[in-house]
């Protein structure tokens, strides 16, 4: 058995073993939209072309799909797309199926047992490949990354991540720990976790492994997949945003952008940065999109996951701020909501926020990133149509004018201009927060 075999067998092992993620079939995570969002094509696709696309039809590839759960995802955050899931792991597989079936899905998703090399041998090329929680545990993750590339359509967007060494070293030092006691070699079992919790128990709280792993993380004292993912987790590797940018090179693709990026915002580190020094405002000026990530990582490296959008080189299509749109740009402008807000679930909330004064708090609702968004409880009824179907720039304005009329100090009828202003600082503010999509027709 060859080094690289004997390392697969031992992933493999591990996942027939606690198959992931573990959770009951019945279990769904339709009542989960930011978990649904992060399964979404139709996002990436907009970061990307700042177009909207329409999911149907589409072929979507879940690339380490372990129990299921994430294709079940897939499934329901783009509707019309088929599914299509791998894993080396034959019990999660098995339990995939039957997640699939058990929810009535199993007429769009198929599952195979496949190792990411010999994706080819499907046969298949994808507009949406999901890579999740996956790379970092392969022998040769550039090598898993290019089986990704071939198969993945010319215009098409892969969603992969990594562990970030920086942030997950603790992690490490315990997998190193527990690899002297004999751990980490054969299947994860209940003796291994049960060595786990009696080394943190008999531990000094003071001790910095206990402190950081355990004690800041009650959940994983009584969770054994927690314990399995961190301290024995086989064959776990961690790289810096620097290493898996020369990845994507590796591999010819291309970065897009972050997954959650608006948590990779360099200058929220600073407090001022107009006040920084010299050398570092000038170097900061200087470096790329990739070299402010890893700027980022060096200073704060709270992700667990490197977790990114990636494609084909050359694909992306730049876009002026919104704040710097034409009049023009502004008439052919066509308005979506987010896919994840399109439900009877927020309809009854927005119809709710008409019938009363007050605010509107969109987070609440949908939380996207670490923002809170408070909207006038009056701009609810411009936003309900877009739950059915996109409007126009201007079809939104006559409806701002149908709800508000007249001036509601002299009132005299609302100026039209006006109007479309107020609507513009509406538009923007709900895009930028990610509650809405704008696309230039």
């Amino acid at each position: 058995m060859t080094q690289t075999s004997d390392k697969w067998a031992k992933v493999r092992l591990q996942f027939d073993a606690l198959p992931y993620p573990n959770l009951p079939l019945e279990q769904t995570p339709g009542d989960h939209p930011t978990y649904l969002s992060a399964h979404s094509c139709v996002i990436p696709y907009y970061l990307r072309d700042h177009q909207v696309i329409d999911p149907q039809d589409k072929w979507i590839l879940d690339a380490g799909c372990g129990s299921g759960y994430k294709a079940m995802a897939l499934a329901l955050a783009n509707p019309g797309a088929y599914i299509v899931g791998v894993d080396i792991s034959a019990n999660s597989i098995e339990l995939a199926k039957q997640r699939v079936e058990y929810h009535g899905l199993a007429n769009s998703i198929e599952f195979h047992c496949l190792p990411l090399e010999e994706l080819p041998a499907l046969g298949q090329a994808f507009d949406y490949i999901n890579c999740d929680e996956t790379l970092y545990l392969l022998p040769d993750p550039a090598a898993g990354l290019k089986a990704l590339q071939v198969v993945l359509k010319p215009t098409g967007i892969l969603r992969a991540n990594l562990h970030s060494r920086l942030q997950r070293e603790d992690c490490y030092r315990a997998q190193a720990l527990f690899k002297q006691f004999g751990c980490l070699q054969a299947a994860v079992n209940q003796a291994e976790i049960a060595l786990v919790r009696q080394t943190m128990a008999s531990l000094q709280d003071w001790v910095m492994t206990k402190r950081l792993l355990w004690n800041q993380n009650p959940e994983v004292q009584t969770n054994d997949e927690m314990i399995a993912a961190n301290f024995l987790l086989r064959n776990d590797q961690g790289f810096t945003m620097e290493e898996f940018s020369a990845l994507l090179r590796q591999a010819n693709l291309e970065l897009i952008n972050m997954v959650n990026w608006r948590e990779w915002n360099l200058e929220k580190l600073f407090k001022n940065v107009e006040d920084l020094p010299i050398a570092i405002a000038l170097g900061l000026a200087d470096m790329s999109f990739e070299e402010q990530l890893y700027m980022f990582e060096l200073l704060h490296p709270t992700h667990r996951l490197l977790d990114l959008y990636c494609g084909h080189p050359g694909q992306g299509r730049d876009r002026p701020p919104l704040e710097d749109w034409t009049m023009t740009q502004w008439q052919r402008a066509k308005v979506y909501l987010h896919p994840q807000l399109c439900t009877q679930k927020f309809a009854d909330i927005l119809t709710a926020g008409t019938r009363r004064l007050g605010t509107l708090a969109l987070h609440e609702h949908f939380p996207i990133g670490n923002q809170k968004l408070n909207l006038d409880d009056s701009i609810a009824g411009c936003l309900y149509p877009l739950i059915k179907q996109p409007l126009m720039m201007s079809e939104l304005c006559d409806r701002w004018q149908q709800i508000h009329p007249v001036e509601p100090t002299t009132l005299a009828p609302v100026d039209p201009s006006q109007v479309f202003l107020t609507m513009q600082n509406i538009l923007i503010q709900l895009e930028t927060a990610g509650y809405i999509l704008i696309e230039v027709i």
